[in-house]
Formats: C-alpha cells, sequence, structure tokens
C-alpha cells in the first residue's frame, strides 16, 4: 500500500455561537424575576448601564382578538421578526474563543420541558437558576400531568397549599373555584400526593398520616380506627382506642410508636410560604373589545443607557486599551438594550397568540381547552418551535380564572377522521372514561373492545394507548373491575 500526502478543499456550515447569541438564547428563557437578577448582575459590570423604573409607556400590550394585531397605544406587533443576533454584533470582528459560556449551560431548570425539534441546534437549555419549592412544584406537574385541564386544576390546587404541606381548604371549594367536578378535583389530588416529600397535598393530620402509612407498608384496618380516632389518642384514651381495635393496650402503644416516627408537617422545611409564589410574568385582562395581553410591569426591569457618561468617555482622551475597553462596554450595553427589548416583544407576541387560540377557555371554563401545539403557535407568530418552547416554559400567567404556567395551555392533537377535526388527549382520555362508566356491571369492555369503539368515532388508537389512559385516570383493569362487580353482589 503506498501512503501519499494532499491538500483538499471542504465547505461546511456550523452554528458559531457568539457570546451575544448565547445571551440572546439566554434571556429568552428568563422570567421577569430572573431577568431582574441577570440585568443587576450587568450593571455590576458595565459602567454604561443603568436600571430605571419602568414606564407604562414603554410597557406594549397586545390585543388577543382576531382582528387586531396590538393595541392602539402599542407598537405593532405584525413587524416584530425573530432574530437571535438582533443587530450588528459588537463583538464579531474579535477574537472571542467559540465555547459556550457555563453559567448559562449550566443545571438547567426545565430541560424536561423542551423536547428536540429537528433540525434545531438544543445544546442550550435553559437557564440555571436555585429553584424554590413552587417552581420545582410547578416542573413536577408538568412532567406528571400532560392534561392542561388537569393541569390547570392543580394550580388551584398548589394556591391552596399552606406551610403545614396540608392543602388549606376542602376539596370541593378548590373544585368550584377551578370551575370542574368534585371527581375531577379528587383525581387530581390522588396524583398530587403521590409527588414527595410523602403526605403533601394531604387534606388534614388523618389523611397525612394515613398517605405515609401506606408509604411505608403498615396501613392496616386497625391502623384506620386509630387515624379516625385521633381525638381519643390526644386525650390518652388508650383503653377505649384498644377496644376499638379489638386489642390491648400494648397494640395501641406499638402503634402509636410508629406514629410517631411519621412527619405530621411534610411542607415544614420546605419553603412553603404564599409570599414566596412568584410573581406572574404575563397579565390577562378583559377589555370591552376583547383580551388584553400584557407584561407586569411591577416585576418587569427596565434597563437604561448613561448617555451622558457615553458621551464624557468618548471626548476624552485616553490610551489604546482604554479606548477598546469603553468602545466594548458601550456597544454591549446598547446591544443588551434592544436585547431586552426583543425578548420583551418576542413574549408578549407568543402570549397574545396564546390568549388568542385558547380564548374559549377564559370566556367558558375549563370544558373548553382546545388542543394546543408549539408549532401552532410557531406557525401564527412566525417563529420556530424551540423559540416557543424557551418562551413559555417557566414563566407564569395570570388571568381572570387564576395564575398558571403558560405551559398548561398546550396538549397534544390527536388526528380523527371525524368530520370536527383532531380530538386532543385530554378528549380522548374522557371518552374512554365515559365508555367504561357506560359498561354493564359484570360485563367489563376490554382495552381492546374501547379501541374499536373509539375507533368507530374517528380516532384510531392501539391497545396500549387505551390501557395508558385507563391507568393516568386510576381505573383499573377489565379483569379487575370484573372482580370488584361479583364482590359487590354478595350479601
Amino acid at each position: 500500500m503506498q501512503l501519499s500526502q494532499s491538500v483538499k478543499l471542504k465547505q461546511k456550515q456550523s452554528l458559531v455561537m457568539t457570546p451575544q447569541l448565547q445571551q440572546a438564547i439566554k434571556l429568552l428563557q428568563l422570567s421577569n424575576l430572573e431577568l431582574g437578577q441577570h440585568l443587576q448582575e450587568q450593571v455590576d459590570e458595565n459602567p454604561f448601564l443603568e436600571l430605571g423604573e419602568t414606564e407604562d409607556s414603554s410597557q406594549p400590550t397586545a390585543d388577543s382578538s382576531a382582528d387586531t394585531a396590538a393595541s392602539a397605544d402599542a407598537p405593532d406587533l405584525t413587524d416584530l421578526k425573530e432574530s437571535a443576533a438582533l443587530a450588528e454584533d459588537p463583538t464579531e470582528h474579535s477574537d472571542f474563543e467559540n465555547r459556550f459560556d457555563q453559567s448559562i449551560v449550566d443545571t438547567p431548570r426545565n430541560s424536561t420541558a423542551i423536547a428536540p425539534f429537528e433540525g434545531d441546534y438544543d445544546a442550550i437549555s435553559n437557564v440555571s437558576s436555585k429553584e424554590g419549592f413552587y417552581p420545582g412544584l410547578f416542573r413536577q406537574l408538568n412532567l406528571a400531568m400532560d392534561d392542561p385541564k388537569q393541569r390547570l386544576i392543580a394550580g388551584h390546587f398548589v394556591n391552596a397549599l399552606e406551610p403545614s404541606g396540608w392543602i388549606g381548604m376542602p376539596v370541593q371549594d378548590v373544585a368550584e373555584a377551578s370551575g370542574c367536578n368534585l371527581d375531577e378535583a379528587e383525581e387530581v389530588l390522588a396524583v398530587l400526593q403521590t409527588f414527595e416529600p410523602t403526605g403533601l397535598f394531604a387534606r388534614n393530620l388523618e389523611d397525612c398520616l394515613r398517605l405515609q402509612l401506606i408509604e411505608i407498608g403498615a396501613m392496616t384496618d386497625a391502623f384506620s380506627i386509630l387515624l379516625e380516632n385521633l381525638d381519643l389518642l390526644g386525650r390518652g384514651e388508650v383503653k377505649r382506642l384498644a377496644r376499638l381495635i379489638k386489642g390491648t393496650s400494648d397494640d395501641v402503644m406499638e402503634m402509636l410508636a410508629i406514629i410517631r416516627t411519621l412527619n405530621p408537617k411534610p411542607g415544614e422545611f420546605l419553603g412553603i410560604d404564599h409570599l414566596e409564589m412568584p410573581s406572574p410574568d404575563v397579565i390577562v385582562k378583559r377589555r370591552a373589545d376583547g383580551w388584553a395581553v400584557e407584561l407586569n410591569r411591577s416585576t418587569l426591569p427596565a434597563i437604561v443607557i448613561n448617555e451622558d457618561y457615553a458621551e464624557m468617555v468618548t471626548t476624552k482622551k485616553m490610551d489604546d486599551e482604554a479606548q477598546n475597553y469603553s468602545a466594548n462596554a458601550l456597544n454591549n450595553a446598547r446591544w443588551l438594550k434592544r436585547a431586552v427589548e426583543q425578548r420583551n416583544s418576542t413574549t408578549l407576541k407568543i402570549s397574545a397568540e396564546i390568549i388568542h387560540q385558547q380564548t374559549d377557555f377564559l370566556e367558558k371554563g375549563l370544558d373548553y381547552l382546545k388542543p394546543l401545539s408549539l408549532r401552532d403557535v410557531a406557525q401564527a407568530v412566525g417563529m420556530h418551535e424551540s423559540t416557543v418552547s424557551r418562551v413559555t416554559t417557566g414563566l407564569l400567567i395570570s388571568t381572570p380564572r387564576g395564575g398558571m404556567p403558560l405551559k398548561s395551555f398546550f396538549s397534544v392533537n390527536i388526528a380523527s377522521r371525524a368530520p370536527t377535526g383532531d380530538a386532543s388527549a385530554a378528549a380522548v382520555r374522557n371518552m374512554v372514561k365515559r365508555l367504561i362508566g357506560q359498561e354493564t356491571p359484570g360485563k367489563p369492555l376490554s382495552d381492546e373492545a374501547i379501541c374499536k369503539m373509539i375507533a368507530d368515532e374517528g380516532i384510531d388508537l392501539a391497545r396500549r394507548t387505551v390501557a395508558k389512559y385507563r391507568e393516568m385516570m386510576n381505573i383499573p383493569s377489565s379483569s379487575q373491575r370484573r372482580m370488584q362487580a361479583r364482590l359487590a353482589n354478595i350479601r
């Protein structure tokens, strides 16, 4: 074999991640409070930057009605284009090493909420932050519940949490506040009570201890009776409790020793405090001509460039090193100001489109949530799906029907041959629940039979999909339902 050297030319396209592009992606993912912290860090490092108060006139308001793209006193959002660079990169002629800033790509806030998209270079995930109790809880909600209706109901349970970790109001009241029925609220609560630590979202002390006893496998009929009579235990009536459980005083004391190992207040050290509940980043209000969407002025910082100081520095005689530093700092300050304005406009535009798509929910309630995907919003606003995902991840929106994560408005579409069009996953789950509720006792429908019945309505599902939906709703299998029917007939 003969070896030889040769020189070849090859063209290759690659994405260059400049520091400014990294920062633009980072800003898209920040909530208002996180944006304020980031800008404060930039102000400390850049002498040309200052933080100012947000003025009403500088704060855009978008109209979500179908016939207008923006309100009369807001800038025209239809002319806003998605641009990572925003303007001339002040560092494009400088010798910067092409690498990621570790402060940006470190520990993602909610990386699981951003799915990879075809053709999208998503090496930069969500911005790192010190996660408190509520952000972590909302992250768990997004993972545990893919039904937007259930996530909205769960948000009301989160609002009802007390520092002890229990919910501070009856489930019926939560159901009324969220606009759902009691069964739907109980179904959501059952999922929430699986969160760590065990005992979180308990109705009361009895419920809290019961959940923990079930977790450790110690729950018995005797414990159930004991928990129903905690007042007797508090008064020290051990002999009376022993008669109720049909045991001895020693049995009661052994059970009491187990109870003392449990945590009656699982939320005590989690930082559950209503003052910690994050402020909304976007606010939706009802107006005479439709729905108005605006950014939260109370938490949105404004960046200001000290032009007087900039003019003084540019006219002052300095050496080359000082001049280069001043020029770069001023260019970076102006670029950051444009980047923040672009971030605010992009957030407002995407939020307005989501509200436009979900107007029926705001006017009529949870049952009117429409199937909505990232692609639907991305196509409507002329942006990439990854941009919509970054903007909506971690942001909270305040509506007349309560506060909720912006991600709650998204749900998966299921293709349908019906003339009404595609159905949402939530609608198909309700269909499965309805069919099982109408089945003849003693002759339960198998998952395969349910598949065929749903296919007759124009929706093709796999049997395993029906089984998954059934398990999500805590519905037993057909064999278990048949056994329950037999036990119910025993007199």
